[in-house]
């Protein structure tokens, strides 16, 4: 047979208390949740700034933010350049259809050098520079003209 447990009714100032203890307890919360926010924007910050000094020194793509974290840090932006047509292209983070949950070094096996492709109907990869904020106008890396002159003079 179940046991049957009946409660005590609370006096009006247990009431009281219980409810400014709960209205305590619920903004409490609500600000915890502000701060574990701002706290996990500012790791994926961090950790897509590392990964953009990485590519910057010349280290590996592997390993790399995932795609939602760069996405919540701000760096909408992805920076790709041909290696072989010099072309350079920013990447929408956002509009890939890709699963987010996968590091951002993964696309380097999905995306194609558009230039080459129209151009020579070659599937050239595309390598990763490093993440961007939107507003950003870097312009990408100069490289030299190549003389086109007479040969043997």
């Amino acid at each position: 047979m179940a046991r049957i447990i009946r409660m005590t009714p609370l006096s009006g100032g247990d009431r009281k208390h219980y409810a400014r203890e709960l209205a305590r307890t619920e903004r409490l919360h609500a600000e915890l949740e502000v701060r574990m926010t701002a706290a996990y924007e500012a790791a994926h910050r961090l950790a897509c700034e590392e990964w953009n000094a990485r590519r910057f020194l010349g280290g590996e793509a592997d390993p790399s933010p995932t795609i939602a974290a760069a996405i919540q840090a701000g760096f909408m932006l992805l920076e790709v350049k041909c290696g072989a047509c010099r072309h350079f292209e920013r990447v929408s983070l956002p509009d890939l259809v890709w699963p987010r949950e996968k590091p951002i070094h993964t696309l380097a096996k999905v995306l194609f050098c558009q230039e080459c492709r129209v151009g020579s109907g070659a599937t050239r990869r595309p390598n990763l520079i490093c993440l961007c904020v939107p507003g950003t106008q870097t312009e990408p890396p100069k490289t030299p003209a190549r003389k086109q002159g007479a040969r043997g003079s």
